[in-house]
């Protein structure tokens, strides 16, 4: 009790200097604390009770009850420590409690920093991978054009290098014909000099046959002396010049054929008149390609040459080769027409009075090309003319830079194709690894061109879509159909007429970037008409030009005859707005959903003009509706499985085609399936 009394007055103080959230904790202990006592305080009694009550227990002696009491006290006093020891555990649990508070704070305010940080960095991540997947599409497409670039710059390259080599070729021919002008110029000009100075001498020396002719004196040869009526000319028109008048330079003009023409006059001559004409410089590219400039083939330097000087020229290197006849020596003259037969002929515009014979010399000087001119085209007439199978691999290489115009592919095909019979048993695979075509279109063109030839020599003649090349097409066909901003695109992925068969909608969209739905519905209608006349170029433009000047056969209207059409029905404000637009001739006739209200949007005629409109609506139907009616009754567009309906619906072009062509472009994108890539 004394030990209770004195908590109990230390109790204010320490309840004054606590905090009210432990002065709870300390008022709800201090009640346990009561409740322990009274229990205590009952069981006590209870025992008192039970000694007092019960009869048979003997009467605790004074003695007995202090030690009770003592053993009490120190119970007390051991439960007070106990609770004092409590007490100091939970203040000191108190202050390791308010110390983790703190660290637990810290930690959060750590925690939260973290998360912002981890917040910004992933944020950060975000923004550079999408600006590193950017940057790897503009890498792309960069390369992209890098890679097309590098293959124009190599394709111009190489024109480049032919063309530098043909000019070269050419500038080495017009140095040694320089020289050799030089030479003969010089030449011609002593033989003038020594001529004029020994007319009198040849005028005494002359032949006991000669005789008189018009008060003139004319050299008569002897018949077995085959000198030519140009030899006869040059003496007579010398002789004629003496002694008033000096030497004509007309007297030396040569025909641009005395180059290739032998003289036997004097010694020097005859010999070199022998060894040129051996059968190896006959045949020499040099000859050849000189005879096809100036005399193989007709036209007007031909036809300039056929004159007696010519024939006597040919009659005496006749004979010359068959009797070899006795050398005669006519002094100086012969020097001016002994040459041999490699020896070009004098230019007359070398001199002042040059006559109509300089312009055929000039000509025949100007078609003089090199031999690698003449053989190329000598390997494109063996292209046109000359089975595939037979060909050689030199023409298959002229036929892939020239006809097909991928020059680019024929360093692997003089590589790997060695013949045209080779070409044909190529696949596609083959096409990639053998010549590197990457492209599929590329491919495409090729597969297409060789199976064409394959049927040329199965019997059948080449298609006529062959003939349609992927400049016609980029430049006239596109314009005509008003969609000439794909010209490019169109031009670098090569699109022939034979490609042209076989497009669909997926190649559209994903090789030529023709994006709009309509521009492809126009450019598939555009293939739909070449179709119906067979790819010939001629019937087409034969049609169009009976529908110039009168609004009939729409069906082969260009974009550029719907602009007149609509420009002459009074709309001339909205016809600017169809150019380049895709709308054609065929998109009218051919394409059901392309009403007047279509063609009325597409020219920009406001809804609210009701009266335009309908005046629009009855033009078209006055010229669509008979070439619709035409049209339906026609039987190139129908196939045995599917109506002119059901061929043209939705705004889109749907296609079987009956025929070589087209069964060769089903089978390239597929049995079963049109166009647009639908079954």
């Amino acid at each position: 009790s004394i030990a209770m009394g004195t908590s109990r007055q230390s109790l204010p103080r320490i309840v004054f200097s606590l905090p009210p959230v432990l002065l709870r904790e300390e008022v709800s202990q201090l009640q346990e604390e009561v409740h322990l006592l009274r229990q205590m305080k009952e069981m006590l009694t209870k025992d008192l009770e039970e000694t007092h009550g019960s009869k048979s227990m003997e009467v605790l002696s004074a003695t007995e009850l202090k030690v009770q009491l003592a053993q009490k006290e120190q119970e007390l006093a051991r439960a007070k420590e106990a609770l004092q020891a409590m007490k100091a555990d939970r203040k000191r649990l108190k202050a390791e409690k308010t110390d983790l508070v703190s660290q637990m704070q810290q930690l959060y305010a750590t925690l939260e920093s973290r998360e912002e940080q981890l917040r910004d960095f992933i944020r950060n991540y975000e923004q550079h991978r999408k600006e590193s997947e950017d940057a790897v599409k503009a890498l792309a497409k960069e390369k992209d054009l890098l890679e097309r670039e590098k293959w124009e710059l190599r394709r111009q390259a190489k024109e480049a290098t032919d063309h530098a080599s043909a000019l070269r070729s050419q500038l080495d021919l017009k140095d040694n014909r320089m020289k050799e002008l030089e030479a003969e110029l010089a030449m011609a000009k002593q033989s003038l000099a020594t001529l004029t100075k020994d007319v009198p001498k040849r005028h005494s020396l002359a032949m006991p046959g000669e005789t008189v002719l018009n008060g003139n004196q004319e050299w008569v040869m002897q018949a077995d002396l085959p000198l030519t009526a140009a030899i006869r000319q040059s003496q007579q028109t010398l002789y004629h010049s003496h002694p008033q008048h000096s030497a004509d330079r007309q007297a030396v003009r040569v025909s641009p054929c005395h180059s290739r023409q032998p003289s036997i006059i004097s010694d020097a001559s005859a010999a070199e008149g022998d060894r040129s004409s051996t059968p190896s410089d006959i045949n020499s590219p040099r000859h050849r390609t000189h005879s096809l400039c100036n005399g193989d083939s007709p036209g007007p330097v031909q036809k300039n040459l056929h004159n007696p000087i010519v024939q006597s020229l040919e009659d005496l290197e006749d004979q010359k080769r068959k009797k070899k006849k006795e050398k005669m020596g006519f002094g100086s003259i012969s020097r001016v027409f002994a040459r041999g037969k490699q020896r070009k002929s004098l230019d007359p515009g070398l001199f002042d009075d040059s006559d109509s014979l300089s312009s055929p010399t000039r000509l025949s000087l100007s078609l003089s090309e090199g031999e690698e001119q003449v053989d190329r085209l000598q390997q494109v007439e063996l292209v046109r003319t000359t089975p595939m199978s037979h060909w050689k691999a030199s023409t298959v290489q002229t036929w892939l830079e020239v006809v097909m115009a991928m020059p680019m592919y024929v360093k692997a095909c003089a590589e790997n194709i060695k013949s045209g019979k080779m070409l044909l048993t190529l696949s596609d695979e083959d096409l990639a690894t053998e010549l590197g075509v990457c492209n599929s279109l590329h491919r495409r063109k090729l597969r297409l061109a060789i199976e064409d030839y394959r049927d040329a020599e199965a019997g059948r003649c080449l298609s006529k879509a062959s003939e349609l090349d992927h400049h016609w097409v980029a430049k006239a066909w596109l314009n005509d159909i008003g969609l000439s901003q794909y010209s490019q695109a169109f031009q670098n992925h090569l699109i022939d007429g034979r490609m042209l068969n076989s497009l669909m909608k997926r190649d559209l969209e994903k090789h030529l970037n023709v994006s709009k739905r309509f521009h492809q519905i126009s450019i598939l209608l555009g293939i739909e008409l070449l179709f119906q006349v067979n790819f010939s170029k001629e019937v087409l433009q034969e049609r169009r030009a009976r529908c110039e000047t009168q609004n009939v056969d729409p069906l082969v209207w260009t974009n550029q005859r719907v602009l007149k059409w609509v420009r002459d029905i009074d709309l001339k404000e909205y016809a600017d707005n169809l150019m380049n637009s895709g709308v054609h001739g065929a998109v009218l006739v051919l394409e059901p959903t392309f009403n007047a209200e279509a063609m009325a949007t597409a020219l920009g005629i406001p809804s609210t003009k009701h009266i335009l409109r309908k005046h629009l609506a009855e033009e078209m139907n006055a010229i669509i509706s008979p070439a619709k009616g035409e049209d339906d009754g026609n039987p190139t567009r129908k196939s045995p499985a599917l109506t002119a309906t059901e061929l043209v619906s939705a705004g889109t072009c749907h296609r079987r085609r009956p025929g070589r062509l087209g069964g060769r472009s089903g089978a390239t994108r597929g049995e079963g399936t049109n166009r647009l890539g639908r079954p």
